[in-house]
């Protein structure tokens, strides 16, 4: 079995937190359905520092690195914090150090700081594709878009078989609003992988925001051929069929999804607005109202649902929901109350 680098495991760390805060993006949905493309050893010394290093300074580091290995294999991040802070004191030249402490600030959500000790390891040398792609990821996750980008860039010169790292520098210039470098960015991914249905699914949502609906529709039904189960997929070819005033053939899309998908807000208002379109209140209030019994908290869910029966001609219905609405002191909920009670 090959060991796992902590330049991989690097990446993994961000995308657990990243899941953890409930940023899904599409960017976080690349991270997870790619993987490392060269794993390797944390136990080789790095080549900047190789020549200056005595057998016992090696015996030491490598002693290091498996005790804080040890420690966050056991989920002792904050164990291996400590050891790997004071090593890196003692010895500021071993890539290998920052490196590892990198991910052990990482699983403790101290990005920033483990962005620092990647610049640190890239600093020391050798700047190699898997250290710029996991610094690429932790300047994404802090906010650095344009350090992000260069890493990302970095990391494809490097790793040119690699799809991974054009992918992800397009989310980065989507997020700095460089569409059209974004788009070749993605058009080099899609060339090396074929089969990525994020690379499909992100020219969709390009195509949308620039309302080349039909482009965007052919985008998204490849990216849900390649992904039947993504839920994304079928909410942005859906998306475009109903902005092409196509509701049925988007409702057709989104009713196989299961009741929990259906509960998601982005999708619920999406079937609600093709129901509309095709003047049928009445299933988007019954649809509405079971994610609304759901979780009687959501006192706008409540409303929606009062607002959906209204439309239908169920004021009786409708007040009820309205009245729950209010009783949750929802922003415009009283009003719609006083209205149905005319």
């Amino acid at each position: 079995m090959k060991a796992t680098s902590p330049t991989s495991r690097i990446v993994a760390a961000v995308l657990l937190i990243g899941l953890l805060a409930g940023g899904v993006s599409l960017f976080i949905a690349a991270m997870r359905q790619t993987g490392p493309a060269n794993p390797g050893t944390p136990n080789a010394p790095s080549s900047a520092s190789v020549s200056t290093l005595r057998p016992a300074d090696t015996a030491t580091i490598d002693a290091i690195l498996n005790a804080a290995n040890e420690y966050l294999k056991t989920e002792q991040p904050q164990k291996a914090d400590a050891i790997l802070a004071a090593a890196t004191l003692q010895h500021p030249d071993e890539q290998r150090l920052y490196i590892l402490h990198a991910e052990a600030l990482a699983s403790m959500r101290r990005l920033d700081a483990a962005y620092d000790a990647y610049v640190k390891a890239l600093a020391i040398g050798p700047r190699d594709g898997e250290s710029e792609f996991a610094a690429g990821t932790l300047a994404s996750m802090t906010g650095k878009l344009d350090r992000a980008a260069e890493h990302y860039q970095a990391a494809q010169t490097a790793l040119k078989a690699d799809p991974r790292p054009p992918l992800y520098l397009a989310q980065i210039q989507i997020k700095l609003h460089q569409i059209d470098e974004a788009k070749a960015s993605l058009a080099i991914a899609g060339k090396l992988d074929p089969e990525s249905a994020i690379v499909w699914g992100t020219l969709a949502q390009i195509a949308l925001d620039e309302n080349r609906l039909n482009l965007a529709r052919q985008h998204a039904a490849k990216a849900r051929e390649l992904e039947p189960r993504v839920t994304m997929w079928r909410v942005l070819e859906a998306r475009a069929l109903r902005r092409l005033n196509q509701p049925e053939e988007a409702l057709a899309i989104l009713t196989p999804l299961d009741d929990i998908e259906k509960r998601d807000k982005m999708v619920l208002g999406l079937i609600g607005e093709c129901f509309g379109l095709l003047n049928r209140p009445a299933d988007a209030a019954a649809l509405y109202a079971k994610a609304a019994d759901f979780d009687p908290s959501d006192g706008p869910l409540a409303l929606d649902t009062a607002l959906w029966f209204e439309r239908a001609g169920d004021k009786i219905t409708a007040l009820k929901y309205a009245e729950h609405a209010a009783m949750l002191s929802t922003q415009g909920a009283a009003t719609t109350v006083e209205r149905l009670k005319q």
